[in-house]
């Protein structure tokens, strides 16, 4: 019933992309997908960039329906050779995981256009072994576990932690899109009671982590570690750009991925938490 629905969901969204003169099929007519010469090269790659980039229009529930049904045409070409599937599938899910559509990423984790019996176990495994990291932290499953000592010396552990929601907080000290954001959640959230905010830092040092906290006032818990994009906490959420955000409940199951202040003030408000 599940991969059903999903096939009508697929179709529908296919026909609403036709309808608006967007040419998916067309686009991919001059590529042998049998042919593994371009695996891996930056032809196929800028070619899924410009793909992927005539679905942006600014409005994002759009974006992310168009998308969904380019990846669809796409992927269901790309199955014809496994190797283009895998490097496809691979190449979306980073780069819609850096944009913050947690519904195309979602769509990405069901295998699209594959059914039973369609490939091997060696090339299911394949498959797992790719989306593995993503599956960690996606909506709906529990947070990776996080234990530490903050910047001004405090323990902290995640799992211990009684508070309502977290927000698990990747930044960089040079990203001025990360600090408007951060001030958006101090400004606008009670983060003594209700929120409880956890940040992982990139900087040069941790002396500029302590100045940016300092400027920003930013209370709760706050970490940094030298191995920057190597760091436990940036492994472990799987973290490839900032910022990256997760929102978890009380029982530390992951409830939202928001992109940016927008994203998360409307979840906000759909689950009456904004004041």
């Amino acid at each position: 019933m599940k991969k059903l629905i999903h096939i009508v969901i697929v179709f529908l969204i296919a026909f609403s992309a036709r309808a608006q003169n967007h040419t998916l099929e067309d686009y991919w007519k001059d590529v042998d997908f049998s042919d593994t010469a371009l695996i891996s090269s930056k032809t196929l790659s800028d070619k899924l960039v410009n793909y992927f980039y005539t679905f942006t229009d600014g409005d994002e529930q759009r974006f992310d329906s168009l998308s969904i049904a380019g990846l669809s045409v796409v992927l269901g070409k790309a199955k014809v050779n496994m190797k283009y599937y895998e490097y496809i599938l691979e190449f979306a899910l980073n780069g819609y995981t850096n944009m913050g559509r947690t519904q195309v990423v979602d769509y990405l984790l069901n295998y699209p256009m594959l059914f039973e019996g369609e490939i091997s176990m060696k090339e299911g495994l394949r498959l797992d072994s790719i989306t593995e990291p993503y599956q960690r932290v996606k909506v709906g499953v529990k947070a990776p576990d996080y234990s530490g000592v903050t910047i001004d010396g405090r323990p902290f552990h995640l799992y211990g932690s009684p508070s309502k929601y977290s927000i698990v907080f990747f930044w960089s000290t040079d990203c001025e899109y990360c600090h408007d954001f951060l001030v958006q959640i101090r400004k606008n959230l009670d983060l003594k009671s209700d929120f409880e905010l956890v940040t992982f830092a990139l900087a040069e040092n941790q002396d500029d982590v302590e100045r940016a906290v300092k400027k920003m006032r930013l209370p709760g818990f706050h970490f940094y570690d030298e191995l920057r994009w190597e760091g436990k906490a940036f492994l472990d959420y799987h973290v490839s750009s900032t910022p990256t955000v997760f929102v978890l409940d009380k029982d530390k199951m992951i409830v939202c991925k928001p992109y940016d202040w927008k994203e998360l003030k409307e979840w906000l408000i759909l689950n009456n938490l904004k004041n």
